[in-house]
């Protein structure tokens, strides 16, 4: 199954963990192999300033735990890879937005297996005729080269930025993003806590949407987190 799915979708995907552990680099040759572009970043690297479709992290043990995990969870959907068998740590990470979670001993297989569920289960919801750049959720349709939104039969204007990040949501229905995701995907700056540039325009899309018929509730805020099309 995860063959198939990697090989048609060829999605970006980022695995973060110490250089010297054979099981990353392992991983990394797997996914290669099925046609996926991969990163792999150190514990201390930053993140790649591009929007990764998915992280794969090994997550130490210790007091670094829940600093990584709420590191983890800033910056975009993320597999956790653990040493720790106990199950404590694994609702951490799941309580920490965790997609998943694989404790040691890992098996490469169901690693694979895993990642291409998690990717498949996100955009299931979502259909995308990637053909024509068009993108239907519901009674909510847009035009990637046009930018055109509608919610049923009525038209919804929206400002590039405010497309853009309608998009990027709606392309991750159910799926929380990161407020310092979306500043580089959307408005293609650092996040700072102080910047409310991004709540604005999140604002004023559920209000044009809601004028339109779509539940303003369907864009979410979570609070600490980010933000979510459901």
């Amino acid at each position: 199954m995860h063959q198939a799915f990697f090989s048609k979708t060829k999605p970006a995907i980022v695995v973060r963990g110490p250089e010297d552990q054979s099981f990353i680099a392992l991983l990394e040759a797997r996914l290669r192999d099925h046609g996926c572009d991969v990163t792999v970043i150190g514990p201390d690297d930053p993140m790649p300033d591009w929007d990764a479709v998915q992280l794969i992290s090994w997550v130490p043990e210790g007091e670094t735990q829940m600093t990584t995990l709420r590191w983890l969870s800033e910056q975009c959907p993320f597999i956790a890879l653990m040493a720790s068998q106990a199950a404590a740590d694994r609702v951490a990470a799941l309580n920490a937005g965790a997609e998943d979670v694989l404790s040691a001993p890992i098996d490469i297989d169901e690693c694979m297996l895993r990642t291409a569920i998690a990717m498949h289960r996100r955009h299931a919801v979502v259909v995308i005729k990637e053909s024509s750049g068009q993108l239907q959720v519901d009674n909510l349709w847009m035009h990637q080269d046009t930018h055109q939104v509608r919610v049923d039969d009525q038209a919804v204007k929206l400002t590039p930025i405010q497309f853009e990040l309608l998009w990027l949501l709606a392309q991750h229905k159910d799926t929380t993003l990161s407020k310092s995701l979306l500043y580089r995907q959307v408005l293609k700056k650092t996040f700072t806590p102080d910047d409310r540039s991004l709540d604005m325009h999140l604002s004023r899309v559920r209000k044009k949407l809601a004028d339109a018929g779509l539940p303003p509730e369907r864009l979410q805020t979570d609070h600490g987190k980010g933000y979510c099309f459901i």
